[in-house]
């Protein structure tokens, strides 16, 4: 007895798709194993045969290139960012953005000893891609002043104050890695004195 249901067709990967794809396969290889990597291996945790990467990218340079471009593009992170907007709790609000931020620089921070210490055109004969370091600060700090706005009116600092403030704290915290989310976003609230003694003394 034959099955007569009709098999479901397979849609091909567009051409974006499968280099989204190759992308996503490459990046945690870049973190994890460094700029060496060989595109056998990154064919091997994309599933892809080798030339099937040089369809894609015209060498292993653009490959690492348009990887460490998507890295460090701060879109995703400021979407994410935004998610939580609507969440009627400040404090909530910035607890999950400084979660966030850290997760980006944790991730990234690889990344970038990697490009200091050897550099993209030692290892692959590419330049390194454009990123603006002032420009992703300011759309992260725009993004955290958005969050802080609908409650500036509890606070006696202005919200961009404030968002420079938490993400100082979290750059200089990813180094250290002394406090957790919660201390950090604490710390910028309510400082460090201990409740009871949060009021000032009397004249």
């Amino acid at each position: 007895m034959t099955d007569a249901s009709p098999r479901r067709r397979v849609s091909p990967l567009t051409p974006d798709d499968r280099r989204a794809a190759i992308i996503a396969a490459t990046l945690p290889l870049l973190r994890d194993e460094g700029l060496n990597v060989s595109t056998r291996r990154i064919a091997e945790c994309a599933g892809v045969a080798e030339g099937t990467i040089f369809r894609v990218f015209p060498d292993k340079g653009a490959l690492i290139s348009a990887t460490l471009a998507h890295a460090f593009d701060p879109a995703p992170t400021v979407e994410s960012i935004r998610a939580v907007s609507g969440d009627p709790d400040l404090r909530f609000r910035l607890r999950t953005a400084v979660q966030i931020l850290n997760r980006r620089f944790r991730d990234n921070a690889p990344l970038m000893v990697q490009l200091r210490s050897s550099g993209l055109a030692v290892v692959t004969n590419a330049p390194a891609p454009a990123f603006d370091p002032g420009e992703t600060l300011a759309q992260l700090t725009a993004a955290f002043v958005e969050l802080i706005k609908p409650d500036e009116g509890l606070l006696r600092l202005p919200a961009e104050t404030v968002a420079a403030l938490l993400i100082s704290m979290v750059l200089v915290n990813n180094r250290n890695q002394v406090l957790p989310t919660e201390d950090i976003v604490g710390v910028v609230l309510d400082g460090v004195l201990t409740p009871e003694n949060q009021k000032e003394p009397a004249c």
